[in-house]
Order: C-alpha cells, then structure tokens, then sequence
C-alpha cells in the first residue's frame, strides 16, 4: 500500500511566520498553485482514495488534486493540525518573546500540560490512529493520498521511523510537499520525505513556514 502523506498549500499566515494551528485559514492564490502541481503529478496515478483534515486549508487542497480522480474527500478531524492555544496567530519571533518557556516545555516533552495546547504526544497519538483506521479500509496495492499539516505529519514520520516526537524538528515539511510511507506485510516504511520537485518543475516557490522553524 501506497500512502502519500501531503500538506496542504501555503496560505497568508504561512508567508507571514503566523503560527495556525486549529485557526481554519484559507489558501491564498499561491497555494492554490501550489496545489495544482500536485494534481498534476498524481493526474496518471490510479488514486484508489483521499482524505483530509476538517480545515479549509487542507480541504480545498484536497479538492484539487481530486479534478483527476472524482473521489469522495474523507474528512477526518484526526488529521487536523495541533491545537496551540495561546501561539496561534504570533509571529515567530512573538512566541520567542511571550512565551520561551512554554514553547520549550512543548516542544521538549511530548506529554506537556500547558493550557490551551496540545501535546505533541497527543497529536501524534490521533494522527497515528487516523493512519491505522485508513489502512484497515484498504488493500494491499491500493494507492492513498492523506492531505493534513506539517507538525501532523511530522509525527506520524516521527512513528514510522521509530524516532522521539520531539526530534520531528530536525526535518521539514515543506506546504505541497510529499512524502511516501509504504505498508507492507504489516510493516511501515519511509519511501520518500519532503518531495518538492513537482512544484520546482513548474518554477514554484518553497518557503520555509513558521512550523518548520527551529525556535528552540
């Protein structure tokens, strides 16, 4: 089984260093390219199913790249980005600033009890869960694009590799990036991580996003 694991296109906060989080951001008109890259590279591919997070972003990325397919979009609430309270909406260098600390204790324990937040544990948690219940409905060769968000699939690359949560920062997840974890024989294996070369292809932009800085 082939699962592609795709973040969605960039947005205006994206671009701004704004962390999202939950907050349900639109694509702006560079993600929609973004996402049509995507679709074209996929367009000859037998897509047996896609799914995606609850948030717009997600969604209409999705939506895209299925012009070439006619499937069903599964929405899954699992896939949704981390809840992060009290960052949502700053500026890199804002969470620098305010909240040191608490974005320390964060991003260093993956069961952190700070109000408002998420724990990585628990993103990586339900995430994983979303994986496991889309491969029970599935066989073996079917092909499966999941359209979420970086820090969901840096968690769930996280597991497949067998890595700490809180090394996820040590690679990036670029938006409209792709990357393949292929099931095998009860077994999952990292293919590829990060594919970019479709949107290069068509002389796109890849900017680093506020998820993917190291504020450490």
């Amino acid at each position: 089984m082939n699962i592609y694991l795709v973040r969605h296109g960039i947005t205006d906060w994206n671009k701004e260093y704004r962390w999202q989080g939950e907050e349900d951001e639109e694509l702006n008109a560079e993600g929609i390219n973004q996402a049509e890259t995507v679709q074209k590279r996929f367009a000859g591919d037998n897509i047996k199913s896609i799914y995606s997070s609850t948030l717009k972003r997600a969604i209409k990325t999705a939506e895209i790249i299925n012009r070439n397919h006619n499937l069903e979009i599964n929405k899954l609430s699992n896939l949704d980005e981390c809840k992060v309270g009290p960052f949502s909406g700053l500026h890199i260098d804002e969470v620098k600033n305010k909240y040191k600390k608490e974005f320390k204790e964060w991003s260093g324990d993956p069961w952190s009890n700070i109000e408002g937040m998420e724990s990585l544990g628990d993103v990586q948690s339900r995430s994983v869960k979303a994986v496991k219940n889309i491969i029970s409905k599935h066989e073996k060769d079917d092909k499966i694009i999941v359209v979420a968000h970086g820090l969901v699939i840096r968690t769930i690359i996280s597991w497949v590799l067998k890595l700490p949560i809180t090394s996820n920062s040590n690679f990036r997840i670029d938006n409209c990036s792709v990357s393949e974890v292929l099931y095998e024989n009860n077994k999952f294996r990292l293919k590829s991580l990060n594919e970019t070369w479709h949107l290069i292809h068509f002389n796109m932009a890849i900017y680093e996003t506020a998820e993917e800085r190291d504020l450490q």
